[in-house]
């Protein structure tokens, strides 16, 4: 039996001659636009350009390809790319860009821009009264993934987001409040959540990021609750993780996949360029959990991918292999994905999400997982507090589900303890 969701990435396989095309015309490093991609649309095919438009509109804050997208999805006629929890996303993005009003100064293309963006600020009223809670939760996390791929500058526009003195001139189009000033939205005032990141975007060099977190710390310090939240937050967000692995792929039944456009900075190529440590019977086991057996399983989930297969894998591939196994509950890939997380393998360094993959296995008595937060706790290193009484319920733990170091460490301690003189209260 295949991981559960497993069947929709294998659907999707027949996808991969056109997103192999796609790929290609797209070399790396390039800046895509929303022109190119509607040449693409044109003269080759739809998927093709929205794989452009994607790229436009996530890592170049492109307004009228974020627009051109939100329409896209919101098209319930064509069931390949239909996505209402995207949709929103889109707008909701194109709703907050400023990049399009400094960029045209002729009338006649200032009122292409504000017919567009008003155009986006009604289809995300429309669309938000129809999505779930739980949708909303996803358009949340998905808006805040997309942002934080952005660096220090993204991090920056969700401390504007979320601070409840939010700077209304954000949604000023008209010489007044917005269309959308005030609006409801998925993407709610949350004080702690806006310290956390202007001290993230702070933290990543930005100049802005100090200056926002000055003026909110000091409004909230006017009572005891806001006082203590600002002392909180000024550790709390050393702990703070994307809400994914990676972008959500998308659920519609023989649908598009939504790409992840998040773009490679110097820190986690490193990290790529490590990835081949990776033990190779980790990667043959996610694969065999996910459904790929026997000598042709790489071929298989190459042609999975948007990418050649070529028999040979490439660090993202690796990296994915097993954030995806572990996402669909496999133990051993959670706790490798842990263990590639404390070493920064194929992804970058980050203590706090190796915790909660290790967690993730522990919850299945994994015995190297138990180990693992047990010497996690043990060190307490950046973004994980140290706990002595927590580490030692995990060793214990781990020595009894049988895990061999543990087993051993426990029993030179139980050794030397028997050497030892009694102490007071010791029978």
């Amino acid at each position: 039996m295949r991981a559960p969701g497993v069947h929709r990435v294998l659907r999707r396989a027949t996808l991969a001659g056109w997103l192999v095309a796609a790929a290609a015309l797209v070399p790396t490093g390039y800046a895509a636009d929303y022109a190119d991609g509607n040449y693409a649309a044109n003269h080759i095919s739809l998927e093709t350009a929205v794989t452009i438009w994607r790229q436009a509109a996530w890592q170049n804050d492109d307004f009228l390809a974020q627009v051109k997208l939100g329409d896209i999805y919101s098209n319930s006629t064509d069931g390949r790319f239909y996505d209402p929890v995207e949709a929103y996303v889109w707008f909701y993005l194109a709703g907050r860009n400023r990049t399009g009003r400094g960029r045209f100064w002729d009338d006649e293309a200032a009122d292409v821009i504000r017919a567009r963006h008003d155009h986006a600020m009604d289809k995300q009223g429309e669309i938000l009264l129809e999505l779930s809670s739980q949708e909303r939760v996803e358009a949340h996390d998905r808006i805040t993934y997309i942002l934080s791929c952005n660096g220090a500058d993204g991090f920056l526009e969700l401390g504007r987001i979320s601070a409840s003195n939010r700077h209304d001139d954000d949604d000023d189009w008209h010489g007044g409040r917005g269309r959308g000033g005030g609006a409801p939205s998925v993407m709610m005032p949350n004080d702690s959540e806006a310290l956390t990141y202007f001290h993230i975007a702070d933290a990543m060099g930005n100049p802005l990021g100090r200056p926002y977190l000055n003026t909110l710390e000091a409004n909230l310090r006017g009572s005891y609750f806001g006082a203590h939240l600002v002392d909180k937050q000024a550790k709390a967000f050393h702990y703070w993780t994307p809400p994914f692995e990676f972008y959500p792929t998308g659920s519609a039944p023989g649908g598009v996949p939504l790409s992840d456009e998040c773009v490679v900075g110097m820190e986690r190529q490193r990290a790529l360029a490590l990835a081949a440590a990776i033990p190779p019977e980790a990667v043959r086991h996610a694969l065999f959990f996910l459904g790929w057996k026997g000598p042709q399983a790489v071929l298989q989930y190459q042609a999975s991918l948007p990418a050649e297969a070529t028999g040979r894998l490439t660090g993202m591939q690796l990296v994915r292999a097993i954030q995806t196994a572990a996402f669909n509950g496999d133990a051993d890939s959670q706790n490798t994905l842990g263990v590639m997380y404390a070493k920064g393998l194929g992804v970058v360094t980050n203590y706090v999400r190796a915790e909660y993959w290790f967690a993730r296995a522990a919850d299945q008595r994994y015995p190297a997982a138990l180990y693992h937060l047990g010497v996690l706790y043990k060190v307490g290193p950046p973004g994980i507090d140290q706990d002595l009484h927590k580490s030692n319920d995990f060793m214990t733990s781990s020595a009894i589900a049988g895990f061999r170091p543990t087993m051993n460490q426990l029993g030179s301690l139980l050794n030397n303890a028997a050497n030892e003189p009694p102490h007071p209260g010791q029978n």
